[in-house]
């Protein structure tokens, strides 16, 4: 598992370090390869800041059900939510062994239960969804991976729910 892991943060690592402008040029999408809820979907690298695994995460009460509490990453105190509760699934707080951790300005992390790779995918391969119902609202495009199809989760998406989530929890504290 160590070695799984320390390899796949070379790939991200390398992911990042060449330029945005090279990455559009190639006409190449790097994501990450994921499971919630033993279902398959991805991220973007261009969407993320990095990636942990096997973090303590500290609960706290709270009245926003997707929040798991507070972990400690590159030491700073980092959000960390459920993004099974975020896509509408149950929590799976025990299996929640990953976190993402996103580009913002507050540190943010979602957790997931299964890393399974690093993938670089041909823009031709990605497409946009149907926005169907709310358990698909924030995934607005799927990718073809060998003879699978993953949603691509969208992580801005993601932030503005919790955002608004946060923002739904501080009105009902102040009546």
């Amino acid at each position: 598992m160590a070695s799984q892991a320390a390899e796949l943060r070379n790939a991200f690592d390398r992911a990042r370090a060449s330029p945005q402008s090279a990455r559009a040029v190639e006409g190449v999408e790097g994501l990450l390869s994921i499971r919630v809820s033993g279902d398959p979907y991805a991220i973007r690298v261009s969407e993320i800041s990095g990636l942990a695994n096997d973090r303590k995460v500290v609960a706290f009460p709270s009245s926003i059900h997707e929040l798991m509490g507070l972990a400690g990453i590159r030491g700073e105190l980092v959000s960390v939510y459920s993004l099974a509760a975020l896509l509408g699934y149950g929590r799976e707080a025990d299996q929640a062994r990953w976190l993402v951790l996103c580009r913002t300005d507050e540190p943010v992390g979602l957790a997931f239960s299964a890393l399974e790779g690093y993938l670089r995918v041909p823009l031709t391969q990605v497409y946009a969804t149907e926005q169907g119902g709310a358990a698909r609202a924030h995934v607005k495009h799927v990718v073809r991976t060998g003879d699978a199809v993953r949603a691509v989760v969208n992580i801005p998406d993601m932030l503005e729910l919790i955002k608004s989530r946060c923002d739904k929890s501080r009105v009902s504290k102040e009546r």
